[in-house]
């Protein structure tokens, strides 16, 4: 399934629903250079604020044509700066795999110092009192984040959290974004998300001829086996706080997204 495609057409759906009155902002954390969520919160008139290190320009116009808050910092653990590792995918440096870690899979030997915040400051320096989505893209370092919303107060739980996982192999192989410290991540996200009170979920994955799977974290004996495609590449799980969205809805959206040419080539090529 056509991951990024499908997850836009999913929130632009969502989010007006489940916040009418546009009364929270919406994240778009590690913008990258191809799927611009900040886009799509600006459009439907959310208070919109992107999180990037290294901003492609494309961003900078978005940013001057709506009125989109730009952080050119990593959101991460601790204030100050950090280590970025300049991303590498397929022999080529490609910005849209920069992690702060440097064991991950898309992680290359060119470095940079940034400028790093913590979620409390993120949400301090934009004065928020509520929030309606949080997308997370940041390459292996989304368990690091979202660890801190135990640290929360419930009023600042975002009604909807985006979050991606795996990548560059297949779960079966246990490799890259699939090895054991980034698998690790993803499962210890999922049961952070549990013990704060997300429920209703779906995951989307870009394996061919998969459906998304929708199910309720309050319910779920989370494991790994059970819960991801055997064949699964990589993909999002969205998570509700105190709310849900219709499951015949979501799976009427999806239909569309079930792949195309580039996917096969991507399948079959990078991932073989």
């Amino acid at each position: 399934m056509r991951v990024e495609p499908c997850c836009l057409a999913l929130l632009k759906m969502i989010l007006p629903e489940i916040d009418s009155q546009r009364e929270g902002i919406c994240f778009d954390i590690g913008v990258g250079t191809f799927a611009f969520y900040c886009e799509l919160f600006a459009q439907l008139k959310f208070t919109t604020v992107a999180v990037e290190p290294l901003p492609v320009p494309k961003l900078y116009k978005l940013c001057k044509r709506y009125p989109i808050t730009l952080i050119e910092s990593c959101l991460s653990d601790r204030n100050g700066t950090q280590t970025l590792y300049r991303g590498k995918f397929a022999n080529l440096i490609n910005s849209n795999f920069s992690s702060l870690s440097p064991n991950w899979f898309g992680s290359s030997a060119s470095i940079q110092e940034v400028k790093t915040l913590d979620l409390l400051a993120l949400f301090s320096s934009v004065n928020a009192q509520k929030i309606t989505c949080f997308k997370l893209d940041i390459e292996g370092w989304e368990s690091v984040i979202i660890k801190q919303f135990l640290d929360l107060p419930e009023h600042l739980l975002p009604k909807v959290v985006m979050f991606e996982y795996g990548g560059g192999s297949r779960r079966f192989s246990g490799t890259k974004g699939w090895s054991s410290p980034f698998l690790e991540g993803t499962m210890k996200s999922l049961h952070t998300l549990q013990d704060c009170g997300y429920g209703f979920s779906i995951m989307i994955d870009y394996a061919a001829k998969t459906q998304p799977k929708i199910f309720d974290l309050r319910s779920l004996s989370l494991d790994e086996n059970t819960l991801f495609y055997p064949n699964a590449v990589y993909g999002n799980i969205i998570s509700f706080y105190n709310c849900f969205y219709s499951e015949t809805a979501v799976n009427q959206i999806c239909q569309s997204y079930t792949g195309n040419i580039i996917h096969w080539f991507v399948e079959k090529f990078l991932l073989s």
